[in-house]
C-alpha cells in the first residue's frame, strides 16, 4: 500500500495496529515462514558475526549493570563490614554461606536471580576483601576477628 509520506504510514499503522499485529502474528507463526525467517537471520548473523557479537555483548553488559545497580540499591551501596563504598569493590554475599552451591544451581546469574526473586533476605553487600576473608576465616571477617 503506497503512502504519500512517512507520517501517513505511521498514522495508518496507529489506526490499524491491532489488525496489523494480529496478521503479523498469524503470518509469522506458519512453519514455512518461521524457517524462512530463521534462515534469513542466520545468513545475516554469519555475514555480520563480529558486529552481532559486539552488539550482543554491549546489550548484555548494559542489562547486567542495570540489574547490579538495582541489587546494590536494595541491599545497600556500602560494605556492611568495613564501610567500603566504591562500587567496583562491592559484591553480594550469602550471609549463611553456601554461595558456591547456590550459584551453580542458578547458573552463576546471582544478580538476575535476586531481581527475579524480589530481593530475598539472607544476602548482604560486602567488599571483595571482606567476602573472601569470611570465606577463608570460617565465616568471620578478619576485620571482626583479627589474629
Amino acid at each position: 500500500m503506497p503512502y504519500k509520506n512517512k507520517e501517513a504510514r505511521r498514522e495508518y499503522y496507529w489506526k490499524n495496529r491491532d489488525k496489523i499485529n494480529e496478521h503479523r502474528k498469524e503470518y509469522t507463526s506458519k512453519p514455512e515462514v518461521k524457517k524462512k525467517i530463521r534462515e534469513r537471520d542466520n545468513i545475516w548473523r554469519n555475514k555480520n558475526r563480529a558486529k552481532y557479537k559486539d552488539e550482543w555483548n554491549l546489550s548484555k553488559r548494559k542489562s547486567d549493570l542495570k540489574k547490579k545497580k538495582l541489587v546494590f540499591d536494595h541491599y545497600g551501596n556500602i560494605c556492611s563490614c568495613c564501610g567500603e563504598s566504591i562500587a567496583t569493590f562491592l559484591t553480594i554475599d550469602h550471609m549463611n554461606g553456601g554461595g558456591t552451591k547456590h550459584r551453580s544451581k542458578i547458573n552463576n546469574n546471582l544478580y538476575t536471580w535476586l531481581v527475579k526473586n524480589n530481593f530475598p533476605t539472607g544476602f548482604q553487600t560486602l567488599c571483595f576483601n571482606c567476602n573472601w576473608g569470611r570465606h577463608i576465616n570460617g565465616g568471620v571477617c578478619p576485620h571482626k576477628n583479627p589474629k
